[in-house]
């Protein structure tokens, strides 16, 4: 389920069988979602009550699915948020399961054995099927790997270097390292410079999380310190933006980026409240998304902004539920750091930090049959989960 999640291979697979199967990609995707999920929900029955009990830890993510669910009464194809929200309702089902099941621990392990597989079949796509793995259109020569575009490599290289630096194996110690290794060459490869200027960012923040284990005294002077120097950091970068723009073979209009968020506020500012329905806007030149396209002379399939998309699906009342239930995992991650020991301790930290970066100019934040909203609510789940119980006030605690 976990490799399924990441997307990786399935271009490739849904392809192939489809050519001999006589039936199309989406049927043979439709297919193996099926198969997956109902052995998944086969485990989840298992531990009902405990699933149960995570879901108490997730009311904000649940009342998240639940606003997706509903807004098939507004949305402008009914049909497609009703099939899509159920999914996104059976994914978040799957994180509550994974995070009642396993420790954070053992939750990274998981997570590392499954980027070994993703890296090992990216190399094998490259390398032996370069008609998938490398892009031969838009983007010339650029790595994709096991996936359909380079930015979900990169994405997924991302966060695999963010596992293999929180995991640590009970044995075969030498995998983190090559784990670590393997992801940042592919995401060179991938050229992909979101990827990489937003992993940049989070490594620099490593040693921000550590300071909240270090005593009030000493820890509170170096975050002010840091935080100072960060901001001095992003002002010089915000001043010499068309240098570092160019330096990284970008315009200042971010590859199409600002023109399609223009785009995007006007058919916002239609249907600001709540939107057009759960993942229902981008239909090409079908409904309101046939105005971005126009007005931008290309085909975007989301919005290069997860929060953007957001507020497409869902309006302002989406965003607003995602922004409250976002800022208590923050508390919770913080606690979670100081009171958690290892390098465990600080992966929520830097996944949540991975959640706000990435979506500034990619996405999505919410998404079915996606392993970033996988982990989205694993995290949630497990810091509900592993603090005490004052911690988690007016939420049930699973022990």
């Amino acid at each position: 389920m976990l490799f399924y999640t990441t997307g990786a291979l399935l271009p490739i697979v849904t392809a192939r069988l489809s050519r001999y199967s006589g039936l199309g990609p989406n049927a043979v995707e439709f297919a193996i979602q099926g198969a997956l999920y109902g052995i998944a929900f086969c485990f989840i029955a298992m531990r009902w009550k405990a699933v149960l009990r995570g879901a108490m830890n997730a009311k904000w993510i649940l009342a998240l699915v639940m606003v997706a669910i509903v807004s098939a009464s507004w949305s402008q194809d009914p049909l497609i948020t009703l099939r899509r929200s159920a999914v996104l309702f059976a994914t978040t089902l799957f994180g509550i399961y994974l995070a009642t099941r396993f420790d954070v621990p053992n939750q990274l392990r998981l997570f590392a054995w499954t980027y070994v597989l993703v890296i090992c079949a990216s190399f094998f796509c490259a390398s032996f099927l370069p008609q998938y793995g490398i892009d031969h259109s838009i983007h010339l020569g650029d790595w994709q790997g096991a996936f359909y575009q380079k930015n979900m490599l990169a994405r997924a290289m991302a966060i695999a270097t963010l596992v293999f630096m929180s995991v640590r194996f009970k044995s075969y110690s030498a995998i983190r390292w090559i784990g670590i290794a393997g992801s940042l060459t592919l995401l060179f490869l991938s050229r992909s410079i979101t990827g990489a200027v937003v992993l940049a960012i989070i490594l620099s923040t490593w040693p921000i999380y550590r300071l909240f284990r270090t005593k009030f005294s000493f820890g509170i002077p170096i975050f002010i310190g840091v935080a100072t120097a960060l901001c001095a950091s992003a002002a010089y970068a915000y001043q010499s933006m068309p240098t570092l723009l160019e330096l990284m073979n970008r315009n200042e209009g971010l590859t199409g980026r600002i023109d399609l968020w223009q785009a995007v506020w006007l058919s916002i500012s239609r249907k600001p409240w709540l939107g057009y329905g759960f993942d229902a806007f981008w239909q090409n030149m079908r409904g309101e998304s046939v105005n971005v396209l126009l007005a931008v002379g290309w085909t975007p399939a989301y919005a290069h902004n997860g929060f953007l998309d957001v507020i497409l699906g869902l309006g302002f009342l989406g965003l607003a539920v995602f922004a409250i239930g976002y800022a208590i995992l923050w508390r919770r991650a913080f606690t979670f750091a100081r009171q958690y020991p290892g390098p465990a301790g600080l992966w929520p930290c830097m996944f949540l930090a991975f959640m706000l970066f990435y979506n500034l100019t990619e996405g999505p934040v919410i998404s079915q049959n996606n392993i970033t909203w996988v982990l989205y609510v694993a995290v949630a789940v497990s810091l509900a989960i592993h603090l005490p119980a004052k911690h988690v006030t007016g939420d049930a605690v699973v022990r």
